[in-house]
């Protein structure tokens, strides 16, 4: 099983939704359709997204719209939020079933980090980061995401 974790994003809908579509930001959708394709092609994935409001939310998790973001906060600010958010037991406990595939901006890994940097897992991202670092760009992180699922899926013999 593949758990794939991104960040929220700024653009909501008015209402509130299931997650996945709550945040309409291009970052958040490319990997939503990354995760779609891969179980269209029978790789189970399940998406969560690290919200600066709710914490760890599960893709299907109904939830309102906010304004809150981790954006412009200092390390120690990020981390104190995350443990009072749960964040860290909530992202430990889906590393220790899944693999996990992170593909987050770096305040939101600096919330995960301390985790990240104990678990065996993938992190895409253009800034240096602790377990399997795949470097990619800003722009491209859905594409590397999506081959690493299909070439870990098809290696899993």
């Amino acid at each position: 099983m593949f758990a794939v974790v991104t960040n929220c994003t700024a653009s909501k809908l008015k209402v509130a939704g299931p997650a996945r579509e709550l945040y309409t930001g291009p970052s958040v959708q490319r990997v939503v359709r990354v995760v779609d394709e891969a179980r269209s092609r029978g790789i189970p994935a399940t998406l969560y997204i690290i919200s600066a409001r709710y914490g760890l939310v599960h893709e299907n998790d109904i939830i309102e719209p906010y304004d809150e973001t981790l954006s412009g906060k200092r390390p120690e600010e990020i981390k104190a939020w995350a443990r009072r958010a749960g964040l860290h037991a909530a992202f430990q406990k889906i590393a220790d079933v899944a693999t996990v595939i992170l593909v987050v901006s770096k305040p939101y890994y600096i919330a995960v980090e301390d985790v990240a940097c104990q678990s065996d897992i993938y992190v895409l991202a253009p800034y240096k980061a602790c377990g399997k670092w795949i470097k990619t760009g800003n722009f491209n992180k859905h594409l590397v995401l999506r081959k690493l699922l299909f070439s870990l899926w098809s290696k899993r013999g």
